[in-house]
């Protein structure tokens, strides 16, 4: 988002409800002193990705799994899924308003959860397609304009638009990255993002998924897990063997963070705030464009997913894992012990009526609608 960012955005949401040559120096000082807790799991089961809303963090994983971060803990919010199979999930956005959680997974699960009517719609199998989707990225007001963006484990992208009627319609399939697994997709504006491939590939659209350019990375040698895209000329891309690359917009920086040389299978992005994760429970938390500073939280297992939040940052992973932190300013202050004013806060507030006493589940099931364009 450009000028306000995400988090800036849903704090105010949540007040109202209540070149080729590694770059040096570029893994900050480890450090055990961290604000990091793991968090008691309302599943054993591999979560495998997050995001934070209008509602605080959510995330998605095995058994279609969809948990949120509620005053008292995490909850399970969907269990099995949209279609009610227990289809793995794997991918997850929110709108920009946070009102709305888009979910995607195996044999072609799409599901959308809206926060404050308690919705869950299922859109899965749009035209037929059934590969199971990687990840999903979505921009727009939750229920008036959506632009969302699907792609899967055949190299596909579908393109989804939100129409008056309701009803999302679908553009044309493409393959921006040649037919490779695309494990990731970011946009940064409504029409403008990249996404990442298992064969080093990254490319860019401008136009809304219409055409893509390559951009990189011609010397990567490792894979590619997930990327995180923040404008035409700030991009990263979270890869094995401890780097994120970073692209300014004319070429790519290959950072090493992680000292013992560990994939970094997540990363997300918002304005200068930056959180990666990946094996062995490490997380990574970004100092500045090339500086990233690397925490060890004691446990073993993989983290797949991390998403910086208004409330808490969190990182999830096998096992059910869950790990979080208080976000700066979350408790009325600015991160550094001072006081801000909450009411300013309060009068800029977006005008979600977000449920904060009942545990959030699903009041409503509704059947998604696609069409063909006109």
């Amino acid at each position: 988002m450009s000028e306000q960012t995400r988090r800036d955005v849903l704090q105010f949401a949540t007040a109202s409800a209540a070149t080729g040559v590694l770059a040096l120096g570029s893994a900050a000082a480890q450090t055990n002193e961290t604000e990091w807790q793991q968090a008691d799991s309302p599943t054993g089961k591999a979560l495998n990705d997050a995001v934070d809303t209008a509602a605080g963090p959510f995330a998605v994983g095995a058994d279609g799994n969809v948990l949120a971060r509620q005053e008292d803990g995490w909850q399970t919010v969907v269990a099995y899924g949209p279609q009610a199979r227990s289809r793995r999930l794997t991918g997850v956005d929110a709108t920009d308003d946070g009102g709305a959680v888009w979910f995607v997974g195996g044999s072609g699960v799409i599901g959308e959860y809206d926060v404050e009517t308690q919705t869950l719609t299922n859109y899965s199998a749009p035209n037929g397609k059934t590969s199971t989707w990687e990840d999903c990225t979505v921009r727009g007001t939750a229920g008036e304009n959506e632009r969302l963006y699907f792609v899967n484990g055949s190299g596909e992208l579908l393109v989804g638009i939100r129409q008056d009627s309701g009803a999302i319609e679908y553009a044309e399939v493409s393959k921006p990255g040649g037919g490779s697994t695309i494990p990731a997709i970011d946009c940064h504006s409504r029409d403008v993002g990249h996404v990442c491939s298992t064969s080093q590939f990254v490319a860019e659209t401008v136009d809304g998924g219409e055409t893509w350019e390559q951009i990189g990375i011609d010397f990567a040698g490792g894979a590619f897990f997930d990327l995180a895209s923040q404008s035409e000329r700030d991009v990263n891309v979270a890869a094995g063997s401890g780097i994120v690359y970073r692209y300014d917009g004319f070429r790519w920086t290959p950072h090493v963070v992680d000292d013992a040389r560990r994939a970094v299978r997540a990363i997300d992005r918002d304005g200068a705030d930056g959180l990666a994760a990946g094996d062995g429970g490490a997380l990574y938390e970004r100092q500045s464009a090339g500086q990233w500073r690397q925490y060890e939280t004691g446990i073993e297992s993989k983290l797949d997913g991390v998403a910086t939040g208004s409330s808490y940052d969190v990182a999830v992973g096998d096992g059910g894992t869950i790990l979080e932190r208080a976000a700066a300013g979350s408790d009325g202050s600015d991160g550094d012990g001072n006081e801000t004013n909450s009411t300013a806060v309060e009068t800029t507030a977006l005008a979600l009526d977000v449920p904060d006493a009942d545990p959030l589940s699903v009041e409503h099931y509704v059947e998604g609608e696609w069409i063909t364009p006109a």
